[in-house]
C-alpha cells in the first residue's frame, strides 16, 4: 500500500512538471535546465521508492544487491529510451519500430531481473513474494519507459518550437528590412531629382531644399530602422517632401493639408514610410507640377478607437504618368505586406477608390 502511494505521488509530481503553464516561463529562459531538473527529480524519487521497497522486504546485504541491479537495469532502459528510441524512431514517426524496440528492451531487462532477483531476495520475512516482485519489476520498467519517453519527446518538441520561433522572428525581420529597402529609395530618388531641378535658382531656395533633403535623409537612415514611428514624424516627412516639390514649382502646387497637429499623433505609431508611400503615389500619379489642374488633399482624423489617413488626388490624363504604368500598385502592395507583418491583417484596412477624376487611398488603423 505504501509503495502504491509513493508511485502515485511520483506520477503526480511528474505530471505537474509537465504542466504547460508551469514550464512556459522557465522554457522561455532556459529549457535545458528544466529538463535536467525533471531528470534529477525523477531519479531521486524513483531511487527512494526502490530503496524503500527492497529494504522493507529484504534484509542486508541482499537488499543492496537488489537495489543496485534494479537501478542499473532501469538506468539502461531510461538511457536507451531517451537518447535512442525517441529521437531515432518516435520523432522520425517510425512508430512501429519504436514500439517494437521498446517492447524488446522491456522484455530483456525484465527477464534479466526475474532470473536474478528471486535468488537473492531473502529476508527476515522469508523474502518477497514472487508475484509482488514481478509486479514491481514490470511497473518500475514501465515508469522508466514512460517518463524517459515523455522527456525525450518534450526535449525535441522544445527544440523544434524554439527553432520555429527563432526562424519566424528572423523571417519577419528580414521581410521588413526587404520591404523597407524597396520603399526607402522610392523617396530618395524623387528628392534628388527635385534638388537637381532647382539648381539654377537662388541660394535661399537651395538652402531650404537642402534642409528638407537632410530631414528626409535623416528619416530614411535612422527612423526607418525602427519597427514603428510616431504619426507626427511621418507627417513631418510628408511636409518636407511637399516643401521640395513646392520649391521646384514656385509654391504654385495645389496641395492641401486639412488637419492640425494634435497630441495623439505623438503617441500613435505606425511602421515607417507607410503614409509617405501613399502621399508619394499621389504626387506621382496626379502629375502635379505638370498638369495645371492637378491637386492633392491630405487628411488625418481620430474617430473613436480608429485612426483614418486619407489621401485624395486628381487623376491626370497625361501620357506622362503612363510611362510608369508597369509599376502602378507596387507601393500599395509593399504597404500591405509591411502592415500584415507589423500590425496584423485584422488591425488595419487599406482601401483605394477611383471615381471620375478623383482617386482616394484610405488607411484605417485600430488603436
Amino acid at each position: 500500500m505504501i509503495m502504491l502511494i509513493n508511485i502515485i505521488f511520483l506520477v503526480l509530481i511528474l505530471r505537474l512538471s509537465f504542466e504547460k503553464r508551469i514550464i512556459e516561463s522557465v522554457l522561455k529562459k532556459d529549457w535545458p535546465v528544466l529538463l535536467l531538473v525533471q531528470h534529477v527529480l525523477f531519479w531521486v524519487i524513483f531511487s527512494f521508492v526502490n530503496v524503500y521497497f527492497y529494504i522493507s522486504f529484504v534484509g542486508l546485504p541482499s537488499s543492496i544487491y537488489c537495489i543496485l541491479i534494479a537501478l542499473i537495469c532501469n538506468a539502461f532502459i531510461y538511457y536507451i529510451s531517451f537518447n535512442k528510441l525517441v529521437p531515432e524512431f518516435y520523432i522520425t514517426k517510425n512508430y512501429a519500430q519504436y514500439i517494437l524496440y521498446t517492447i524488446l528492451i522491456f522484455v530483456i531487462f525484465s527477464l534479466t531481473r526475474i532470473l536474478i532477483e528471486p535468488e537473492i531476495t531473502t529476508g527476515p520475512h522469508g523474502g518477497i513474494e514472487q508475484g509482488l516482485l514481478f509486479i514491481f519489476i514490470y511497473t518500475s520498467h514501465g515508469i522508466c519507459i514512460l517518463v524517459s519517453g515523455l522527456l525525450g519527446i518534450s526535449k525535441h518538441k522544445f527544440i523544434i518550437e524554439n527553432d520555429l520561433i527563432l526562424l519566424e522572428s528572423i523571417k519577419k525581420e528580414t521581410d521588413m528590412n526587404l520591404l523597407k529597402s524597396k520603399v526607402n529609395p522610392h523617396f530618395l530618388l524623387n528628392t534628388l531629382n527635385n534638388i537637381y531641378a532647382i539648381g539654377d535658382n537662388i541660394n535661399e531656395l537651395q538652402s531650404q531644399s537642402v534642409l528638407n533633403l537632410s530631414q528626409l535623409l535623416q528619416y530614411t537612415i535612422y527612423e526607418t530602422d525602427h519597427k514603428r514611428i510616431s504619426i507626427s514624424k511621418e507627417l513631418q516627412m510628408i511636409k518636407a517632401l511637399t516643401g521640395l516639390y513646392q520649391l521646384k514649382h514656385g509654391n504654385a502646387l495645389n496641395i492641401q493639408f486639412d488637419f492640425i497637429e494634435e497630441d495623439w499623433m505623438d503617441e500613435v505609431e505606425i511602421p515607417p514610410a507607410v503614409f509617405l508611400t501613399l502621399y508619394e503615389n499621389a504626387l506621382k500619379h496626379s502629375a502635379i507640377g505638370n498638369d495645371p489642374e492637378a491637386w492633392i488633399q491630405v487628411n488625418i482624423m481620430l474617430e473613436g478607437d480608429k485612426m483614418r489617413f486619407i489621401v485624395q488626388n486628381s487623376i491626370s490624363g497625361s501620357d506622362e504618368i503612363n510611362v510608369h504604368y508597369e509599376y502602378k500598385g507596387i507601393g500599395l502592395t509593399l504597404i500591405r505586406q509591411l502592415m500584415n507583418i507589423e500590425i496584423g491583417t485584422d488591425n488595419y484596412s487599406l482601401q483605394t477608390d477611383a471615381q471620375g477624376k478623383v482617386y482616394q487611398a484610405e488607411l484605417s488603423l485600430k488603436l
